[in-house]
């Protein structure tokens, strides 16, 4: 586990940033296809199609938080660690459901998956908890206010408005991104990972 959060820590600070953007872009995408297919009544996308493609942003995008958990973890402390243990289980239920969704309705044909197997989403509200967790972490970390700012209104703005979600968290995205390259210019290195201890 160690190797992956040192992994993470190092995945530069603009390349987060594009992620963060692009799973935001994805997850606007998502609401407005399946608006669309409820107001025309069309056929919705295959379950094993949609979850490797347009869909994928549920893993994506915690994992994206977790990498700017990752680059300041010590600082971020217990709070930090149970906001990054309870956004781990975004990409692990993403991972599991799109497995089984390509073995079951890809290879096997049977459709979408039973109910039974689609209560892996439950895991998703442990995520959402451990993003406003890792939010509040940052938000006690100076130089990483914002992080934490964007993390919890990016994920609050998704329960008043649908788009709102993708609204923040692409202007979060093009800031990191923004960061990155300000630093790049000026000839430095953004921050990257603590050392280990």
């Amino acid at each position: 586990m160690r190797t992956v959060v040192h992994r993470l820590a190092r995945v530069p600070l603009g390349t987060v940033g594009l992620v963060i953007v692009v799973c935001a872009a994805m997850a606007a995408v998502h609401v407005l296809l399946v608006r669309h297919v409820h107001e025309t009544g069309g056929e919705e996308w295959p379950q094993w199609v949609a979850r490797l493609t347009i869909e994928s942003y549920w893993g994506l995008l915690p994992l994206a938080f977790l990498a700017l958990w990752a680059r300041v973890r010590e600082r971020a402390g217990l709070p930090g660690r149970i906001g990054a243990a309870l956004m781990a289980l975004g990409p692990v239920a993403a991972l599991l459901i799109t497995v089984a969704a390509i073995v079951w309705g890809g290879i096997l044909g049977r459709g979408d998956l039973p109910e039974s197997v689609m209560s892996l989403e439950l895991l998703f509200y442990g995520m959402m908890l451990g993003v406003l967790v890792t939010g509040a972490a940052f938000l006690r970390l100076a130089g990483h206010r914002l992080w934490g700012v964007m993390l919890i209104a990016g994920l609050l703005a998704d329960f008043v408005m649908p788009l709102a979600l993708s609204a923040v968290y692409v202007v979060f995205g093009v800031v990191l991104v923004a960061d990155a390259v300000r630093t790049a210019r000026r000839g430095g290195t953004t921050p990257a990972a603590e050392p280990a201890h």
